[in-house]
Protein backbone atom coordinates (compact mmCIF):
# COMPACT_ATOMS: atom_id res chain seq x y z
CA UNK A 1 0.00 0.00 0.00
CA UNK A 2 1.31 3.14 -0.86
CA UNK A 3 0.77 6.11 1.43
CA UNK A 4 0.31 9.33 -0.52
CA UNK A 5 0.66 13.08 1.23
CA UNK A 6 -1.53 15.50 0.37
CA UNK A 7 -0.81 18.83 -1.34
CA UNK A 8 0.34 21.43 1.40
CA UNK A 9 -2.17 24.62 1.09
CA UNK A 10 -1.87 27.67 -1.05
CA UNK A 11 -2.29 30.74 0.76
CA UNK A 12 -5.86 31.40 -0.85
CA UNK A 13 -6.91 27.68 0.78
CA UNK A 14 -5.87 28.78 4.42
CA UNK A 15 -7.93 32.36 4.14
CA UNK A 16 -10.66 30.20 3.44
CA UNK A 17 -9.88 27.62 6.18
CA UNK A 18 -9.44 30.57 8.73
CA UNK A 19 -12.83 32.52 7.51
CA UNK A 20 -14.82 29.34 7.87
CA UNK A 21 -17.94 29.76 10.29
CA UNK A 22 -17.75 25.80 11.39
CA UNK A 23 -15.06 23.44 11.53
CA UNK A 24 -15.19 19.77 10.91
CA UNK A 25 -13.42 16.92 13.02
CA UNK A 26 -11.20 16.89 10.49
CA UNK A 27 -10.46 20.80 9.87
CA UNK A 28 -10.39 21.06 14.05
CA UNK A 29 -7.80 18.36 13.74
CA UNK A 30 -5.82 19.93 11.19
CA UNK A 31 -6.28 23.27 13.75
CA UNK A 32 -5.41 21.82 16.48
CA UNK A 33 -2.06 19.72 14.77
CA UNK A 34 -3.12 16.18 15.78
CA UNK A 35 -5.20 13.44 14.92
CA UNK A 36 -8.96 13.04 14.08
CA UNK A 37 -9.07 9.73 16.74
CA UNK A 38 -7.88 12.49 19.19
CA UNK A 39 -10.29 14.96 18.58
CA UNK A 40 -13.09 12.43 18.77
CA UNK A 41 -12.04 11.54 22.07
CA UNK A 42 -11.49 14.61 23.32
CA UNK A 43 -15.58 15.27 21.96
CA UNK A 44 -16.28 11.91 23.76
CA UNK A 45 -15.07 12.76 26.66
CA UNK A 46 -16.16 16.60 26.55
CA UNK A 47 -12.80 18.15 26.82
CA UNK A 48 -13.99 20.53 24.01
CA UNK A 49 -16.46 22.96 22.87
CA UNK A 50 -18.37 21.63 20.26
CA UNK A 51 -21.52 21.87 18.80
CA UNK A 52 -24.12 19.33 16.78
CA UNK A 53 -25.61 19.74 13.36
CA UNK A 54 -28.28 16.54 13.56
CA UNK A 55 -25.45 13.40 14.56
CA UNK A 56 -22.85 15.89 12.56
CA UNK A 57 -20.02 17.37 14.90
CA UNK A 58 -19.30 20.57 14.44
CA UNK A 59 -16.64 23.14 16.04
CA UNK A 60 -17.05 27.28 16.40
CA UNK A 61 -13.39 28.02 15.72
CA UNK A 62 -13.38 31.41 18.21
CA UNK A 63 -14.56 28.58 20.81
CA UNK A 64 -11.97 26.23 20.11
CA UNK A 65 -9.40 29.24 20.29
CA UNK A 66 -10.65 30.80 23.46
CA UNK A 67 -10.79 27.12 25.09
CA UNK A 68 -7.05 26.65 24.25
CA UNK A 69 -6.15 30.28 25.55
CA UNK A 70 -7.77 29.26 29.02
CA UNK A 71 -6.13 26.36 29.07
CA UNK A 72 -7.49 23.14 26.92
CA UNK A 73 -4.84 21.08 26.05
CA UNK A 74 -4.52 19.38 22.89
Amino acid sequence: MKIVKPAPATAEQEKVFENQFVWTVEDAAKELQCSVRHIRSLVSDGRIPYGKVGRLVRFSPPRVREWLSKGGTR
